[in-house]
């Protein structure tokens, strides 16, 4: 093989991983669910699936925990795991423990990490175990 096929895949070798990133990130995000899709969570009960969820206030603060209720009927977890992640922007994952409290309810304190953002969005998976149902919380500063 002469050199300067060589050095043409080499040049398209380097070009397709400094863009490798780029796309993945753009394939990954064209297929991200409608805000809508979510339950959005506030100080009025949002319910999806037979499930009842409240927070103590209609917005979270950053580094300020905003409390959790949730109503599952019919579910025997000791506790439910709420995952969440940022809508607008890439903030890592945030997982929670939400405690039973009594029979079908639970609850429990999420603290969300600063964002440089005046406003966002952390979407996730409520769930028990056996079933889930999707939910947003907005965070504003």
């Amino acid at each position: 093989m002469s050199t300067s096929i060589k050095a043409f895949f080499v040049i398209v070798a380097l070009v397709a991983g400094f863009f490798a990133d780029d796309a993945l990130s753009w394939l990954n995000s064209s297929s991200k669910a409608a805000i809508t899709d979510y339950c959005q969570l506030s100080t009025n009960a949002c319910e999806k699936e037979g499930i009842a969820v409240t927070l103590n206030r209609d917005t979270a603060q950053p580094l300020i925990p905003i409390q959790i209720n949730v109503d599952w009927p019919h579910s025997e977890a000791d506790s439910l795991h709420l995952t969440l992640e940022g809508y607008e922007m890439e903030m890592g994952t945030a997982r929670f423990a939400i405690a039973q409290i009594n029979e079908g309810q639970y609850q429990g304190d999420v603290l969300l990490p600063a964002c440089t953002m005046e406003a966002m969005t952390w979407v996730g998976k409520l769930s028990n175990g056996k079933q889930s149902i999707d939910v947003a919380i907005r965070m504003e500063r």
